[in-house]
């Protein structure tokens, strides 16, 4: 199994680093042979990551609509409470949002838009992995046995979803491209990032033809305005609403992502993160804790910070020195996979 399972991965990389085009990517052995024949047991779970965003709820929904399809016994699951721009889909999209997975011990489990323990659903050391779908660099799990990995260097999981129903054959619904579509425009700020590629725009055109969305624009604002709406959250609930853990340097660090709105202002954002910052950083029993708080029609981002060696390590990262205010003020990052975690790894060594 590990030959095989390493030789369809290979190919994999082969194809995709010889050809970020227009055409179907050709595997030498069919994905749906790979798929149907692993073991599922009584079924399997598909979660994406604790607080989840719009990449790692849609993605493990139509991801587990896929498997469906393929005659696998998935379910969709959720790592945490459903808030703002996903909750704004889904109700958009008529639908329910999956149920929370409070402990995937012993589950069968499919990761998708992660790949750290750090950031999945409570249990999940514990659990028999069998999938991950992810665009992000490889993280800290292990599994005692084979499992099917499959991490494709894109702006979004739901273009690798989508590529992968595009590739079976398999045409979704107009729910299914919904919501796969908003994976994208979500992850990559509607093709704008630092980490779109040809092969996002591609999928992005393909499932919009087959979406019932008559103005992407207009339902892409709506998007943002949701994203940026905190109306009923505590501090600590918006400080949580993208917020991801990671192990550098043998440290443990955890990174919020909150965008500034006409009602909630950088620099009063700032303010309020860093009162509770501290009492965070306990809590999670983390090293260090940083925010990503972006305002984009000011084009910056600023970035406070806590913990034994936090401001020296986002000063040395960011090449800026921290204001009074305890902040450090940079031009406008727009992804924290590509811009700010390389920056402050580098800082922190």
């Amino acid at each position: 199994p590990w030959t095989f399972l390493f030789a369809y991965l290979l190919c994999i990389c082969l194809s995709v680093s010889c050809s970020d085009s227009d055409e179907t990517i050709v595997y030498s052995t069919p994905l749906r042979t790979i798929i149907t024949g692993m073991d599922y047991g009584d079924g399997v779970l598909v979660v994406g990551h604790k607080s989840p965003d719009c990449d790692a709820v849609l993605s493990a929904m139509t991801y587990a609509s896929l498997l469906q399809r393929m005659g696998i016994n998935a379910e969709a699951r959720v790592a945490g409470k459903v808030i703002c721009e996903p909750r704004y889909v889904l109700q958009e999209a008529g639908i329910e949002a999956p149920a929370i997975l409070d402990d995937a011990a012993g589950r069968n489990i499919i990761m998708t838009d992660h790949s750290e323990f750090a950031q999945a659903a409570n249990g999940m050391s514990s659990a028999r992995i069998l999938h991950i779908i992810d665009h992000h660099g490889t993280g800290s799990v292990t599994t005692p046995q084979p499992l099917f990995y499959y991490a494709l260097p894109v702006g979004s999981t739901c273009t690798i979803i989508a590529s992968m129903y595009e590739e079976l054959g398999e045409k979704p619904t107009a729910t299914e491209a919904r919501l796969m579509l908003s994976g994208i425009l979500s992850d990559t700020d509607n093709l704008t990032t630092t980490t779109t590629t040809d092969t996002d725009r591609r999928l992005y055109e393909w499932l919009l033809l087959q979406s019932d969305i008559s103005d992407v624009e207009t339902y892409y604002a709506a998007m943002r305005k949701a994203r940026t709406s905190f109306d009923g959250m505590t501090d600590e609930d918006i400080l949580f609403s993208d917020y991801k853990e990671y192990e550098i340097e043998g440290y443990k660090v955890g990174i919020g992502n909150v965008f500034a709105s006409d009602e909630l202002g950088v620099e009063e954002l700032c303010q309020r993160m860093r009162q509770i910052m501290p009492a965070v950083r306990a809590q999670q029993g983390l090293d260090m804790l940083f925010m990503m708080l972006g305002d984009r029609q000011a084009n910056v981002t600023h970035i406070p910070f806590c913990g034994d060696g936090a401001r020296e390590a986002a000063e040395a990262g960011f090449g800026a020195s921290a204001n009074p205010e305890g902040c450090i003020v940079t031009t406008y990052i727009s992804s924290r996979k590509a811009q700010f975690l390389p920056a402050i790894t580098e800082g922190i060594r």
